[in-house]
């Protein structure tokens, strides 16, 4: 599971249940157990709302799919990356113009990669578009540092 933007996993049926009975797992969380062609909702599994029999086969997820960072444990959530759209427009308004529309760009395709059932693509499309509005954001304040302070130290 990731929250906060920490990974948490693995997590066993049983944790996963008490999680979704809480709240803790929301509908449109993204879970993965072997056997699941996909990352899938869920709220399209028979745990998540407490009825319906477990999924037939729980077992540790392939490493390989995860970058190695999941390694035994039987089920795992993944959610959804935070939008871009805040930053991007405060980028665009205020700083660089090529920055902001990456941005917007990169946050639109974590988005679509979420709801196609592709979290880590998601995710690596969120920290691409974030790097670049955290650079496009600096680049901008040092630009203008440098053209006030040439404004006021010139007269022009």
């Amino acid at each position: 599971m990731e929250q906060g933007g920490q990974r948490i996993g693995p997590i066993n049926l049983e944790a996963v249940r008490q999680m979704a009975a809480s709240g803790r797992i929301s509908a449109g969380d993204l879970v993965w157990t072997e056997g699941m062609a996909n990352w899938q909702r869920a709220d399209t599994q028979p745990w998540f709302s407490g009825g319906g029999a477990p999924p037939p086969q729980l077992a540790p997820m392939n490493p390989a799919d995860s970058g190695g960072l999941f390694k035994g444990g039987e089920a795992f959530v993944q959610s959804e990356p935070p939008s871009l759209l805040v930053w991007s427009i405060v980028v665009l308004l205020c700083c660089c113009i090529p920055g902001g529309v990456v941005g917007l760009i990169y946050g639109n395709r974590a988005k679509k990669e979420f709801a196609q059932g592709n979290p880590q693509a998601a995710w690596a499309a969120y920290e691409t578009g974030k790097k670049w509005l955290i650079w496009s954001a600096i680049i901008g304040v040092v630009l203008n540092i440098i053209y006030f302070w040439a404004k006021t130290t010139h007269n022009i």
